[in-house]
C-alpha cells in the first residue's frame, strides 16, 4: 500500500509530505485547491507521462517521491521487481522521479535507475486510479472482452492459453500458405532454375581431383614432340652398338676394372660400383626403347581434354572456383531441389495442414466461448448484487455476445455490456443507457468486482462520485468502504458522506503567500472531522445544523 508521498515543485504545489494509512482515506477541499494534482503525482509516479509543463513556475525541477510497502505483496509482484533488477527484500520500493524544464526524466525504484516503461509496467501493480472520466473503458465497448478475461477463473484461464497457442500456429501457417502463394511464380522460376542447374551439373558429372588429372595430361599431350626428341636423344646416348654410347663406354670401363681389382683389391669397390651402373644403363636403355616403341601422338584425346576442361572452365565461372566448390553448389542445389519439388513448400500439403489445424482451433475457440459464459454468468451476478447495494435495484447488467467469423487473437466472439437502468426499459449498450450517475455506480460496482479478483494494493478514486448526492452518496460511500477492507482505498470527493465514512482524512487548501499561490495538505485530527464534513455540507459559512447533520453522518458510518 501506499505509506508515504512528497511532492515539490509540482503545478501549483511547493512541497507537500503525505503520510497514508491504510482502509479508506479521502481528500477534500474547494475546486482547485490541487486534489487531483497530487493524484497526478501520484500517477507519473505510477508511469504516467511527464510534462514540463506541470513544473512549477520558478522552479528548474519537479520531484516527486513515493514509498509503498510490499508486506502483503504476492510473490509474482515480488518476482517481477526482481526481473527488473529492483531489491525489495526490505518489504517496500521508494519511487522516485525527477523531470526538468529542459525535458530530462529520470525514474528511480530503491534508488535503480528504470525505464519508464518498467516503471508503468510495476507502477500499474501497486497502484490503480479510475476517475470520473475513465468510465469511457467501461462504456467502450471495445474493452468489454478484456474486462470479462480480467474477472477470469483458472478454466478460463487454460482455454485463453489453449486458444492462443493454436491462434499463433494457426496464423502463422496461413501466413506461410499465403506468402507461398503469392509467390507461386517466383517458386516456379526458382524451381526451373534448380532444375535446369542440377541439370547441367548432373550431365558434368564432376569428379573429385580430376582438373588436376585432365591438366597433367594435357601437359603430356602438348609436348608430345618435345618429349619424343628427348627420349631420342637419351636412347642415342645409352643404346650399345652406337659410337661412344654411354653403356658401351661403362662396359669397357667396367672390364678394365675388373681387371685392375684381380691383381689389387683396392679397386674392387669402384670396380663393383661401376658394375653396377653399367647393368643399372642396360636396364635403363631397355625401359627407354619400349616406351619409344610406344610412345604416340593422340591429338583426338588432346581435343577431349580440352573440351572438357572448357566444361569445368565454364562452371567455375557460374558456381565456384574450384571443382570442390562446385560440387559443394551442385550438393546444395539438389537439396533445395528436393524442398520445392518434394513438397516443403507445397500448396497443397500446407492447405490440408491449415485445414486440419483450423478443426483444432474452432473447437478451441468454442471452449473458450463456453468458458467465457460461465464467467460471465459469475460476472453479471456479482455486477447486479453490487448494483442492489448501490440503489439500482431495478437495474440488471448482461454480458452479450456476438459470434464473428474467422479468428481474432482473442477468440470468435465479440462482447459488449449491456444494462437496464430502470424497469421495462429494455436492454440497451452500456454507452447508451446509463447517465453520468448511473455510470460512475456502474463503474464503481465493477471495479468491487474486479478489485476483489486482482488484489491490487491500492486503488484511488477520484471524483467518480460526481453527480450523485442523498442516499446513492451513502451507498457509494459504504460501498468504497467495503473495498477498503482489502485495499487500500484514496478518495478525492466532494460527497460529505463519503468523507464521513472515511477512515483518514486530508483537507487540501491553498492561499497566497506574496504573489504566489501555496497549496497545504492538512491531516485533520478527529476534533476536526465533524467541521470539515459540515463545510461539505453547508459551505464556509459552518451552522449548527450543519454540524449536527455531520456529526449524525459520521455516526451513522460508524466514525
Amino acid at each position: 500500500m501506499l505509506e508515504q508521498l512528497v511532492i515539490e515543485n509540482f503545478a501549483i504545489i511547493d512541497q507537500v509530505d503525505i503520510s497514508f494509512d491504510d482502509q479508506l482515506t479521502v481528500l477534500t477541499g474547494e475546486t482547485g485547491a490541487g486534489k487531483s494534482i497530487i493524484i497526478d503525482a501520484l500517477a507519473m509516479l505510477a508511469g504516467g507521462r511527464a510534462s514540463t509543463e506541470m513544473i512549477r513556475k520558478g522552479a528548474d525541477k519537479a520531484v516527486l517521491q513515493a514509498v509503498f510497502s510490499l508486506e502483503d505483496a504476492d510473490e509474482e509482484l515480488l518476482s517481477e521487481f526482481e526481473k527488473a533488477g529492483v531489491d525489495v527484500s526490505e518489504g517496500q520500493v521508494v519511487i522516485y522521479r525527477e523531470f526538468n524544464l529542459k525535458g530530462r526524466s529520470v525514474s528511480r525504484m530503491n534508488g535503480v535507475i528504470v525505464p519508464l516503461k518498467t516503471l508503468a509496467t510495476l507502477g500499474a501493480q501497486l497502484v490503480e486510479i479510475q476517475g470520473q472520466h475513465d468510465t469511457s473503458l467501461l462504456l467502450n465497448p471495445d474493452s468489454h472482452l478484456s474486462l470479462l478475461d480480467d474477472f477470469a477463473d483458472e478454466e478460463l484461464k487454460a482455454a485463453k492459453d489453449k486458444y492462443a497457442s493454436l491462434f499463433e500456429e494457426y496464423r502463422a501457417l496461413a501466413l506461410k500458405l499465403n506468402q507461398v502463394k503469392n509467390q507461386a511464380q517466383d517458386l516456379n522460376q526458382r524451381l526451373d532454375l534448380l532444375t535446369f542447374q542440377a541439370e547441367e551439373l548432373k550431365t558434368a558429372n564432376l569428379q573429385p581431383g580430376e582438373e588436376d588429372e585432365l591438366m597433367a595430361e594435357r601437359s603430356k599431350l602438348a609436348n608430345h614432340k618435345k618429349i619424343a626428341d628427348a627420349l631420342d636423344s637419351a636412347q642415342q646416348a645409352l643404346n650399345p652398338g652406337l659410337d661412344g654410347g654411354a653403356i658401351d663406354l661403362l662396359a669397357a670401363a667396367n672390364a678394365s676394372l675388373q681387371t685392375a681389382a684381380g691383381y689389387d683389391s683396392e679397386y674392387e669397390n669402384v670396380a663393383k660400383a661401376i658394375s653396377e651402373a653399367y647393368y643399372a644403363a642396360q636396364d635403363a636403355g631397355r625401359d627407354l626403347d619400349e616406351s619409344v616403341a610406344n610412345l604416340s601422338f593422340d591429338e583426338e584425346a588432346l581435343v577431349k581434354i580440352d573440351d572438357r576442361l572448357q566444361v569445368i572452365h565454364s562452371l567455375k565461372r557460374k558456381y565456384g572456383e574450384t571443382v570442390d566448390d562446385i560440387l559443394a553448389f551442385q550438393e546444395k542445389v539438389e537439396k533445395d531441389l528436393s524442398d520445392l519439388d518434394g513438397g516443403a513448400l507445397d500448396i497443397d500439403a500446407l492447405t490440408e495442414q491449415k485445414d486440419a489445424l483450423k478443426v483444432k482451433i474452432t473447437a478451441a475457440a468454442e471452449e473458450l466461448s463456453l468458458k467465457r459464459r460461465q464467467v460471465a454468468a459469475k460476472l453479471e451476478a456479482a455486477v447486479n448484487q453490487e448494483l442492489g447495494d448501490l440503489l439500482m435495484p431495478e437495474a440488471r447488467f448482461e454480458v452479450s455476445f456476438e459470434p464473428i467469423e474467422g479468428f481474432l487473437a482473442s477468440g470468435s466472439d465479440r462482447v459488449s455490456f449491456l444494462v437496464q437502468t430502470n424497469k421495462g426499459e429494455g436492454m440497451k449498450p452500456l454507452e447508451k443507457a446509463a447517465s453520468g450517475g448511473e455510470a460512475s455506480r456502474l463503474m464503481l460496482a465493477l471495479k468491487t468486482v474486479f478489485i476483489a479478483q486482482q488484489g491490487l494494493p491500492t486503488v484511488v478514486f477520484d471524483e467518480i462520485d460526481t453527480g450523485v448526492s442523498g442516499r446513492v452518496g451513502s451507498a457509494i460511500a459504504q460501498k468504497m468502504r467495503t473495498i477498503s477492507e482489502k485495499t487500500q482505498v484514496l478518495a478525492i470527493t466532494h460527497l460529505p458522506q463519503v468523507a464521513a465514512a472515511a477512515d483518514h482524512h486530508f483537507l487540501i487548501h491553498k492561499e497566497a503567500v506574496g504573489d504566489r499561490t501555496v497549496t497545504h495538505v492538512e491531516d485533520l485530527a478527529e476534533d476536526k472531522r465533524d467541521e470539515a464534513v459540515a463545510m461539505m455540507l453547508s459551505g464556509d459559512a459552518i451552522s449548527e445544523a450543519a454540524l449536527a447533520n455531520a456529526r449524525d453522518l459520521r455516526k451513522t458510518a460508524g466514525k
